[in-house]
C-alpha cells in the first residue's frame, strides 16, 4: 500500500508486522495499545523532533510512521502542516492509488510535486 506522508511517498506491505518488528526501535513496545489519537500524537512529535532538530525524515521514519498511522487510522495519505516552526494537527485522507502512484513518479523524476494542489482535490 502507498502512503503519502506530507511530500513523501513510501510503500507498506505489512503495517502491523512492521509495527511489530520497528515499534520498540520507535518507542512503544505494543502498538495494539495504542489509540488513534495517540498514534497521531506520536506521528507528531516524531516531526516535531525532525523540525526543531533542522534535519528531514529518513525514510525508515516516514515508513515507520506510515504503518503507524495506516494500522491505526486506515488513512493512506496524511498531511502535517506546519505553522509558526511548530507541526499543527494532521488531515487524514484515502487518496485514490492513482494519485498516490503519480505523485511518486514525479519524485522519481526528480519533480517535486505541489502537494497543496493534492491536498485541495482530496478536501
Amino acid at each position: 500500500m502507498l502512503f503519502l506522508l506530507n511530500e513523501y511517498v513510501t510503500e507498506i506491505e505489512a503495517p502491523e508486522l512492521r509495527l511489530l518488528k520497528r515499534g520498540p526501535l520507535l518507542g512503544f513496545e505494543d502498538a495494539h495499545a495504542m489509540r488513534a489519537r495517540d498514534a497521531i500524537e506520536f506521528a507528531r512529535e516524531k516531526l516535531q523532533a525532525c523540525l526543531d532538530e533542522s534535519i528531514q525524515p529518513d525514510e525508515a521514519m516516514v515508513a515507520d510512521l506510515a504503518a503507524l498511522i495506516i494500522a491505526k487510522t486506515g488513512a493512506n495519505a496524511a498531511l502535517f502542516p506546519v505553522h509558526e516552526g511548530r507541526v499543527a494537527e494532521p488531515r487524514l485522507t484515502i487518496l485514490p492509488e492513482s494519485i498516490l502512484e503519480a505523485v511518486r513518479a514525479r519524485l522519481a523524476e526528480g519533480a517535486k510535486p505541489d502537494i497543496r494542489q493534492i491536498w485541495q482535490r482530496a478536501a
